[in-house]
């Protein structure tokens, strides 16, 4: 097993505290979402509290607030300070006691904060974005109750309001040291749910105590409960369980694949290791894996910087024509929820489908931090493997540390 991380740090005065970003990164990554909002001519960005489970999470990459409680809207605007609004007075004092940033925090009925901080900042007739309005990943209808939304506009009725996920989705796909810092330690407490999923996966045994022994690891781990933890025994997708443990007994001769998203910090990512459960079939498996395995490292010598989104759902969906039966690679959420940019291709497209169409022209760049997911098939049998992965000045770098090899619980070797 591997050693725990600790999802703790340790302030000034030696208490351990809630892990709170540095003001060097909150310089950074406000800078940068400036510098978009003005390339908006946006005044001012609205960012409302994300939902329960935090599907997709812009208003915490400004405030470090969120979670099961739930979140804070923010107002963010071009010139002066940000102000974070929370529903409850326990709420901000709790996040007072940890968070360096940011320094603003009010409790109350959000529907009359945020108004009055706008005004406040004298932008009562000024030009507003406004995030998770409408076209949020996975919520096209956005996430923003009619309320609450009717009140606000109706306290501003001279301000001009329009949708702009965009500014916070291209700021979010740079991320600096701290945040890969972050997904490593995701990545490593991932991997160790899986050795605990190695230990005690056996024939006849259900699911549901497979996903205990791993959420259990990962809340340990990170003090939170997992963004992810999906089986697929018996030849299911990976994302069969929809996060949930399922009392589905695992076959002899199966193959058990899984997406594990540990949370720290509010921050996700997957990992993705296909096993045999029992030692029957293992020769098909092991070819499965294996193809899965060569998908995944050939996709990691051709990731280097300046090359398209576009070209590489192109590439993806080549290079998995070149292994095993069938299969597909996928670039992945890692971050803050639905982080773009994100596509899936398979060996029987001719192009990379409309997720990687609507960011093909997006230049891959240093910093850009994704999981990269491949799998394939081979006589009938499908595995998978994949692990976050950043982008560096020559190249990409894996962020996992696991062996790439495939794994059986039973006594036959592979």
């Amino acid at each position: 097993m591997q050693a725990s991380v600790d999802p703790f740090q340790v302030d000034a005065a030696g208490r351990r505290v809630l892990p709170s970003f540095s003001l060097a990164e909150r310089d950074r990554r406000y800078g940068r979402v400036r510098e978009l909002m003005a390339e908006r001519n946006l005044d001012c960005l609205l960012a409302p509290s994300s939902e329960v489970g935090e599907t997709q999470a812009p208003s915490r990459y400004l405030c470090q607030i969120g979670g099961v409680q739930g979140g804070a809207w923010v107002v963010f605007p071009r010139q002066g300070a940000v102000t974070a609004v929370l529903s409850a007075e326990r709420e901000m004092v709790m996040w007072q006691a940890s968070l360096s940033w940011p320094s603003d925090l009010r409790w109350g009925t959000f529907s009359e904060l945020v108004p009055e901080r706008v005004k406040e900042l004298g932008m009562g007739r000024g030009r507003i974005g406004v995030t998770g309005l409408l076209n949020q990943q996975a919520r096209p209808e956005g996430i923003i109750p009619y309320e609450t939304w009717r009140r606000i506009t109706g306290e501003l009725p001279e301000a001009t309001f329009e949708p702009a996920n965009d500014v916070l989705d291209f700021a979010r796909m740079r991320k600096g040291p701290e945040e890969i810092t972050v997904i490593e330690l995701i990545a490593a407490s991932n991997e160790a749910a899986m050795d605990r999923m190695m230990e005690v996966a056996k024939p006849g045994m259900e699911e549901a105590e497979v996903w205990l022994e791993m959420a259990q690891v990962l809340m340990r781990h990170t003090g939170d409960y997992p963004a992810r933890l999906s089986l697929g025994s018996n030849g299911r997708p990976a994302n069969a369980s929809n996060t949930m443990g399922l009392p589905i007994r695992m076959e002899d001769g199966g193959i058990l694949s899984q997406e594990v998203d540990a949370r720290l910090q509010g921050y996700r990512a997957q990992s993705n290791f296909s096993i045999l459960i029992g030692s029957l079939s293992y020769v098909p498996y092991r070819g499965a894996m294996n193809a899965a395995i060569n998908v995944f490292m050939e996709t990691l010598q051709w990731l280097v910087p300046g090359r398209t989104v576009g070209e590489f759902a192109q590439w993806a969906a080549d290079v998995a024509r070149r292994h095993g039966d069938g299969g597909g690679a996928m670039m992945h959420t890692n971050g803050l929820g639905s982080d773009r940019p994100r596509f899936s291709v398979d060996r029987s497209m001719l192009s990379a489908g409309e997720a990687a169409r609507a960011d093909a022209n997006i230049v891959i760049e240093p910093g850009f931090t994704f999981t990269i997911k491949a799998n394939a098939e081979f006589s009938g049998f499908r595995a998978g493997f994949g692990e976050p992965v950043t982008i560096t000045e020559t190249g990409a770098r894996r962020l996992g540390r696991r062996e790439p090899k495939p794994f059986m619980t039973g006594g036959v070797g592979i």
